[in-house]
């Protein structure tokens, strides 16, 4: 298939554009962003698929906004035998026009136009192959997918040496063809995913309806019989609950008989409880009484003994206090003393900091004078090789002009040489030659040549004159050398040099001395990290500020220059000295503390014990005062008889109450009450059983008369014949489908070894077309899909999902045009590549062009781009660009 001319009118925001297309080759096909490069794909996809009247979205988003006509596609295409001209106008007064030019002439119009173009197109062209053959912007990074290409698939097979290399008219492959029709018995009895469908699943539901069928009336069967068998069970049953109900009835009377007669001795046990109760409590109350008399007088006794211990530790607690307070008075002096030596150490220790900070001084003085000097020297030689640096006009990207131009020049002389004509003369005598009017004299047996990239005359005076013409692609060379020598030039003078090694020379010096300027720079930057030069220098004249006019350190009562060692020593030992000091006084004051509390303890602990004294004094007199009260109400003889009393009336009301208890324990009362309420529970449930057993029974009776009205027996035959029948069928379609699955799975084993043979070939062509462009150690890993799963370069394998978008837009590119290499010439089609290689380097770019240039045979590559720039180094390329 090729596509020789396209035209598209009121097509989106296009009003008219008629573009031939050359019969072979890569064609760029260039214009601005919107010009409607990708509409052009699009318009030719609607022409060959969709119909003028269609309403599709696609068609719809084609008609132009800003006019009320109908958007119009127009192509000239060959394919096989046949070339035709397309036409079809959509929206507005929609119509088709079809003009065959070959082999024969023929014209038709609306569906029947259409319907012919869709017949030619599915006789000569593998649509699939069509549709693979495309690099869209959306998907551009995209695997490829060829495996459905039947017109690759028979190049393989060719080259594979599977089949005969001439292609059958009209038809696919055989075994295509073949598993064509496989899958469509297979699809008579399942779906893609395996699923039954059509007479498989008919038949399939068929049994297992006559099945449920069959089970439902055999279950309607089973339930009269069941009823019938739970009438029978249920008339027995009533009989010997009815008997078992009287029986129940009569036990329940006598148990409640003895039940009524342990109640009584109950409440005679209850009353004789009561009147023990309130003896018990008279007896605990005396009792209680004359116990608070005994623990009045104990208590007396206790508190009387307690008093004169109490005095005693009175005493001797005023004595410890009286001790303390004579210790603390001696702590408080030692600790005065502590202090007032503390203080004369802190004095030593100050004038002994003083002397080594002025020590500390005179080094950091010494220290920023130096520092401020070793950067000032580098500041310097930094100022030098920048002034150095300002005379030199030469720059890197100078530099970087100037090595390209002379690069031109060597590829231009080598160019040069190899397309320009040579002169060779070699001298039998002495001879004269005047070459362009330049005098050459030549001895016996000498040799001279020339290249000659123009018009050059040669002149042996006397004997004859020889003009030389050089071709036209000499002098374009020799041109091309002009050219680059003159930018060559150019570029050095604007350096101020006089030739290239000058230029290398200077630009080596350029280097030497911004590698100068930049450790200068690390080294100063080192040193100015905390401080800058200016806040070293006032640093430096505030440390000379605190030094003393004199050079050196001067005691103030000898004038005499102290050693600083001894100074530093003289610190050490008067901080030694202080801090033992302060260890001292810190003890001491301990100590005055400790004494301090132990006074403030001794005291307070005289103290509670003097206040615990008259606490305990109180209470006795209190208790003194209530044993007199008690004695003056009832005396302690009196007391003791009543308590007696009370005592022999409450254990007379106990041996009433165990009398009583007995008696009611020897009629088992927590026995009768267990028999009366079983008997009450059995009573109950003979009579809901008996309840029970009648309402089942006339629930059965009825449920029998309806079963016979519904004529279950009949249905449950009818039911099995029909499931006779479904499963016969099951059995028929069952073994057609199973025999279509078994074909399918063996002929697509042997499809896919078939396939897993000719991924050599296609792997070997994207290997050749991909080594131009990733180098010699590029290498694919290609599966029975045809699809590229891994790339392999310089020993290192990466799977194709993480290459880089611009490795993969490659990889997609040259496969496609593997593909289209391999494809038979009746069989190709056009390779759509659509603003591609946006994510491509400029070096890939150049790799790439080789590639076009390689594949540019009798195929058509047309190329939809905004950035023709990308294309520029595709030597056979031709360019259409597209203006508005």
């Amino acid at each position: 298939m090729k596509l020789h001319r396209l035209t598209l009118t009121n097509y989106r925001g296009i009003t008219h554009r008629d573009i031939c297309f050359p019969d072979s080759g890569v064609i760029v096909v260039s214009g601005a962003n919107e010009i409607g490069k990708s509409s052009m794909l699009e318009a030719l996809d609607l022409l060959l698929e969709s119909k003028d009247r269609s309403t599709k979205k696609d068609v719809k988003q084609v008609k132009p906004t800003h006019a009320d006509v109908g958007a119009e596609v127009t192509a000239e295409i060959s394919t096989g035998p046949y070339r035709f001209v397309y036409r079809k106008r959509f929206h507005k007064k929609p119509e088709t026009e079809l003009t065959v030019l070959a082999p024969r002439r023929e014209q038709l119009t609306g569906d029947e136009a259409h319907e012919r173009v869709r017949a030619i197109l599915a006789e000569t062209v593998d649509l699939d192959l069509w549709q693979a053959q495309r690099v869209i912007q959306s998907a551009s990074t995209s695997a490829t997918d060829l495996s459905g290409c039947n017109a690759l698939s028979r190049a393989l097979d060719v080259v594979a040496g599977e089949v005969d290399a001439t292609p059958v008219a009209g038809a696919g492959p055989v075994d295509t063809l073949l598993v064509d029709r496989i899958d469509e018995e297979y699809r008579r009895y399942f779906t893609a995913t395996g699923r039954p469908t059509g007479e498989w699943l008919t038949a399939t539901t068929r049994l297992r309806s006559a099945d449920e069928d069959v089970a439902r009336c055999a279950a309607a069967i089973a339930e009269v019989d069941d009823a019938v068998r739970r009438h029978a069970t249920l008339t027995r049953d009533l009989n010997a609950l009815a008997a078992e109900k009287v029986a129940a009835a009569a036990s329940l009377t006598a148990v409640r008989a003895a039940a009524e007669a342990i109640a009584v001795l109950t409440g005679e046990l209850a009353q004789a409880r009561v009147r023990a109760g309130a003896a018990e409590s008279t007896h605990a109350a005396s009792l209680a009484t004359l116990t608070e008399r005994r623990r009045t007088r104990a208590e007396i006794d206790e508190r009387t003994a307690t008093v004169t211990r109490l005095q005693q530790e009175a005493q001797t607690a005023a004595d410890d206090a009286d001790t303390a307070r004579e210790m603390r008075v001696s702590a408080d002096e030692t600790a005065q003393q502590a202090r007032t030596l503390l203080e004369a150490c802190k004095q030593r220790v100050d004038a002994a900091h003083a002397a080594v900070a002025l020590l500390a001084d005179r080094e950091e003085a010494d220290r920023l004078a130096a520092r401020i000097a070793t950067i000032e020297r580098h500041q310097r030689e930094l100022d030098a090789a920048t002034r150095d640096l300002a005379k030199i006009t030469l720059t890197a990207e100078l530099m970087s002009t100037i090595e390209k131009a002379a690069a031109a020049v060597d590829r231009a002389a080598s160019a040069v040489d190899l397309t320009s004509a040579r002169i060779e003369m070699t001298a039998a005598t002495d001879v004269d030659v005047a070459v362009d009017g330049e005098a050459v004299t030549l001895q016996p047996g000498q040799r001279w040549s020339a290249a000659v990239t123009g018009a050059t005359e040669l002149d042996i005076p006397g004997v004859l004159t020889v003009r030389v013409v050089a071709g036209a692609t000499a002098s374009s060379t020799q041109a091309a050398l002009d050219r680059a020598t003159e930018t060559l030039g150019a570029a050095l003078r604007e350096a101020g040099v006089p030739d290239l090694d000058a230029a290398r020379a200077l630009d080596a010096r350029r280097q030497e001395l911004q590698a100068a300027g930049r450790q200068v720079r690390a080294i100063l930057a080192a040193l100015s990290t905390d401080d800058s030069l200016d806040a070293l220098r006032t640093r430096l004249a505030d440390v000379r500020g605190r030094l003393p006019a004199e050079d050196g350190l001067f005691d103030a009562t000898t004038a005499a220059v102290q050693d600083p060692a001894a100074q530093r020593r003289e610190l050490i030992e008067a901080t030694a000295a202080h801090q033992q000091a302060l260890r001292d006084c810190e003890t001491h004051a301990k100590v005055a503390e400790a004494a301090a509390t132990l006074v403030t303890e001794r005291e307070l602990r005289a103290a509670r014990v003097k206040e615990k004294l008259a606490v305990v004094a109180e209470e006795l007199a209190a208790a003194g005062h209530r044993l007199a009260e008690a004695r003056a109400t009832v005396a302690d003889d009196q007391l003791a008889v009543t308590t007696q009393a009370d005592a022999d009336a409450a254990t007379a009301a106990a041996a009433e109450v165990a009398r009583l208890t007995e008696e009611l324990a020897r009629h088992a009362p927590e026995e009768v009450a267990a028999r009366l309420d079983e008997a009450e529970r059995v009573a109950a449930s003979a009579v809901a059983r008996h309840d029970e057993a009648a309402e089942a029974l006339r629930e059965v009776a009825a449920q029998l008369k309806v079963f016979g009205t519904e004529g279950r027996k009949g249905r449950l035959d009818a039911a099995e014949t029909e499931r006779e029948r479904a499963h016969a069928d099951y059995g028929r379609v069952q073994r057609r489908a199973r025999a279509a699955q078994l074909l399918r799975t063996v002929m697509g084993r042997h499809r896919d070894a078939m396939r897993s043979r000719y991924v050599d070939p296609f792997r070997t062509e994207v290997e050749r077309l991909g080594r131009i462009v990733f180098g010699e150690t590029f290498e694919v890993d290609v599966d029975s899909e045809l699809r590229i799963g891994h790339r392999t370069l310089s020993g290192r394998t990466v799977p194709y999902d993480s290459l880089s978008g611009g490795a993969k837009e490659q990889l997609g590119i040259v496969a496609r045009l593997a593909g289209a290499t391999l494809v038979a010439k009746e069989d190709s089609v056009p390779v759509v590549i659509d603003d591609a290689l946006g994510f491509t380097d400029a070096e890939r770019l150049t790799r790439m062009a080789e590639v076009f240039d390689a594949v540019a045979g009798d195929g058509q590559v047309i190329i939809l781009t905004c950035s023709p720039q990308r294309y520029a180094g595709v030597q056979t390329a031709r360019h259409i660009e597209l203006v508005t």
